[in-house]
């Protein structure tokens, strides 16, 4: 007996078009913008975080749409070995050396808006820091 899971919809995979600058934290990850127009925050397979948090990204994600938490759009993203090849900035820095992000099919969060036209802080800066409940001492 064998038994197959039927997808009722199955959105295609994006596909990077354009490096547009590295990210800060760990992942080293990679703004980068995609066939469809919009941008994603891509985090490569051969990030120095490992393999594995490409899986629990996309798993935390989608677990969070489903309850309800406002969460950027998941996709899987295709890098082609042509833009890396062309982009120098598409690396993975190491301790002592560097090495090329990997080609192929990669994590890739939608970034809420165009680059250009809007602020995002991948981090809380220090002067909105007062303006968080938690934050605020009384």
């Amino acid at each position: 007996m064998r038994v197959t899971l039927g997808l009722t919809s199955m959105a295609a995979m994006k596909l990077a078009v354009e490096h547009v600058r590295r990210m800060r934290g760990g992942a080293q990850a990679q703004l980068m913008r995609c066939d469809d127009e919009a941008y994603y925050i891509v985090k490569f397979q051969n990030n120095p975080q490992h393999l594995r948090i490409l899986a629990n990204e996309m798993l935390a994600t989608r677990m969070a749409a489903r309850l309800g938490v406002s969460v950027p759009q998941v996709e899987v993203v295709e890098v082609r070995p042509e833009i890396i090849a062309y982009t120098p900035d598409l690396v993975i820095q190491l301790g002592l050396g560097r090495k090329p992000c990997a080609a192929g099919k990669q994590f890739g969060s939608q970034f809420p808006g165009h680059p250009a036209g809007m602020t995002v802080h991948d981090f809380l800066p220090d002067e909105k820091l007062g303006r968080c409940a938690i934050f605020r001492i009384s």
